[in-house]
């Protein structure tokens, strides 16, 4: 190659190390350098102060906006945008399937504020920070319901970022959700703790069709729950297994939400599961005393709450599953009887925040 080839190659080269869309690495095996073409494109990303992304009004929403250019990008300003709102949806189950297709619920609108964070102008190239700040605050006459994910109801408070640009050029802009709490509520810890239902779970206290084996046998299961307890905490209990005619598989408590929505004359409920706790595996012991403890997860729950067009009210159930064909009684063995027959109980829970 020849003086003049090797000066261009060496300038081309520098050119390439130089461009944001080139970067060089080494391939050890045959000892040459590669150029390999990254085409940047243009980023928005919102990044808050708080790892959690957990609110409460008043609080001040902080963050920074990162705007990340592969060169200098002129821009009608900088908008950021809070909203919040409950989107509501009828169970197929309650009022059908057309109607629940066809038949919308308007969405309830929390909040909604605009503020412009920077004026018309240019970006440079690279990275470019952008610090904000936005008030969370509750509005006239309203209330800002915490942060709710159900089947049926949802309530939701998102931030976006828009980088304004010119009419034929392509818009920019960031979505992030955050997440709003209630002030705590100053409750004694008295009243809270004077909320211990007693319960019990027999062959007649239960509303379904059981095996013959377990209704000629019987069984008795007994024990207390706090019914009313804090999101930060847990649901603590205990139970007791006092009889049982045949062996049991396992103890679970099942932690269910009932979304209610109305819908012109008629309300709609639904009832789910939200997760299930084993507290119990295999034949438990007679006359011992198992403690109940549950973790309640974050956005799967919130405090109760009814209104006029949706309610948020939550259960506990205490699921007992027997393992029928396995009883060792000769005269209550019953060959034909299901594997697996379960008993429960169901609890009414209300949620705060204290």
């Amino acid at each position: 190659m020849s003086n003049s080839h090797c000066v261009q190659a060496m300038g081309d080269r520098c050119s390439l190390l130089q461009s944001p869309h080139y970067k060089e690495f080494w391939d050890g095996s045959s000892r040459v350098v590669y150029y390999k073409a990254e085409y940047a494109k243009m980023s928005v990303v919102i990044k808050l102060n708080r790892v959690d992304r957990v609110y409460r009004p008043p609080d001040v929403i902080g963050g920074t906006i990162i705007v990340d250019t592969p060169s200098s990008v002129s821009h009608q300003g900088v908008r950021l945008t809070a909203v919040g709102h409950i989107m509501l949806q009828l169970s197929p189950r309650q009022v059908g399937v057309f109607e629940a297709l066809y038949k919308s619920v308007k969405p309830i609108e929390l909040m909604h504020k605009v503020v412009d964070i920077q004026a018309p102008g240019k970006l440079p190239r690279g990275e470019t920070e952008i610090p904000f700040a936005i008030s969370l605050e509750t509005p006239k006459g309203g209330k800002l319901f915490e942060s709710f994910h159900g089947a049926y109801i949802n309530i939701q408070y998102l931030l976006t970022a828009e980088l304004i640009r010119g009419y034929l050029q392509k818009q920019m802009s960031s979505m992030i959700e955050f997440m709003v709490e209630e002030r705590n509520e100053q409750i004694p810890r008295g009243l809270i703790e004077s909320t211990t239902v007693n319960f019990y779970i027999t062959h007649d206290t239960q509303k379904h069709m059981i095996s013959p084996v377990l209704r000629s046998g019987g069984f008795k299961i007994t024990g207390r729950v706090v019914t009313q307890c804090s999101l930060s905490e847990y649901v603590t209990g205990e139970l007791t297994v006092e009889h049982s005619c045949v062996p049991i598989s396992s103890i679970d408590l099942q932690l269910l939400r009932v979304e209610s929505v109305a819908a012109s004359d008629r309300t709609a409920t639904e009832t789910s599961e939200i997760q299930s706790t084993q507290v119990a595996d295999g034949d438990v012991c007679r006359g011992l005393a198992v403690p109940i403890y549950m973790v309640l997860p974050r956005l799967l729950t919130c405090p109760t709450l009814a209104t006029g067009a949706f309610s948020l009210e939550f259960e506990l159930s205490i699921v007992v599953t027997f393992e029928v064909g396995l009883s060792r009684h000769a005269l209550l063995y019953d060959p034909n009887a299901t594997k697996m027959v379960s008993a429960n109980e169901t609890l009414p829970l209300r949620l705060m925040r204290i």
